[in-house]
């Protein structure tokens, strides 16, 4: 077999290996059919007021707060005032409301997520799995006694939805410290790689780029759309174990 015929059956080995390989990635990581939840909202960071039951004041100093919360020590803390959350329902409105918000800090998942529906007089709290210990049920249960249920009772909404979400910022201040990562390597496109396995592939598509003289540099663009376009947007990429409280007033 001359050389000629060798390098052609390599290179055919070695992009049956690269494409059978990203098939079997994307099979994996697609799993399940991604839920629809397009009609979730869309939170603007920190506070999204849609009813106006926050004073202009209330709204400023919880939304300043916030922001001081996440710079202090990365925990995201969303709050989402709605006229109502049916037909879904507040428990599952506000879950699917965290996952498609992605509050929290990817790898850290340190979100929380207040709802509070003025129609239905019903709120819930959802936390990301990385503080559900630090605001378990029963230390929900004890803030929203204190800072939030008095408040209610009187009809001062703001006021009590303000100073509950400060207690549990300040929780998270004073209690929250975020896991050692370990180092992450080299990142490009969202990917993220040891130095020698991006060596290993550099040295592949150099290797395709000589074996198909060049013609793969043309898949190149369409590959690059590809895996810009899986990446996710929103908040900071957190998650949610179903943690929290809820209550009615």
């Amino acid at each position: 077999m001359d050389r000629g015929k060798r390098t052609a059956i390599v290179v055919a080995l070695v992009i049956l290996v690269i494409v059978a390989g990203a098939g079997a990635y994307l099979i994996l990581s697609a799993g399940a059919p991604e839920e629809d939840l397009s009609w979730a909202p869309t939170i603007s960071p920190y506070v999204d007021d849609r009813v106006g039951v926050m004073t202009y004041s209330d709204y400023l100093d919880l939304d300043d707060f916030c922001y001081e919360v996440e710079l202090n020590n990365s925990c995201q803390i969303a709050v989402l005032i709605v006229n109502t959350t049916q037909p879904i329902g507040i428990n599952d409105y506000a879950l699917k409301t965290f996952e498609k918000n992605r509050i929290g800090q990817q790898g850290q998942d340190n979100g929380v997520l207040f709802v509070f529906s003025y129609s239905e007089k019903a709120w819930r709290v959802v936390t990301g799995a990385g503080v559900s210990d630090i605001l378990n049920g029963a230390r929900l249960t004890e803030l929203r006694q204190n800072y939030l249920d008095p408040y209610l009772e009187s009809g001062d909404y703001s006021t009590g939805i303000k100073l509950f979400v400060y207690s549990i910022g300040l929780e998270l201040v004073d209690n929250y410290s975020a896991p050692e990562s370990e180092p992450s390597g080299i990142s490009f496109l969202g990917i993220t790689l040891a130095w020698w396995q991006w060596a290993i592939i550099i040295f592949v598509l150099v290797f395709l780029v000589v074996g198909t003289r060049g013609r793969i540099i043309f898949w190149i663009p369409s590959l690059l759309l590809s895996l810009i376009g899986r990446g996710g947007g929103g908040w900071g990429g957190g998650s949610t174990g179903g943690g929290g409280a809820r209550g009615r007033f």
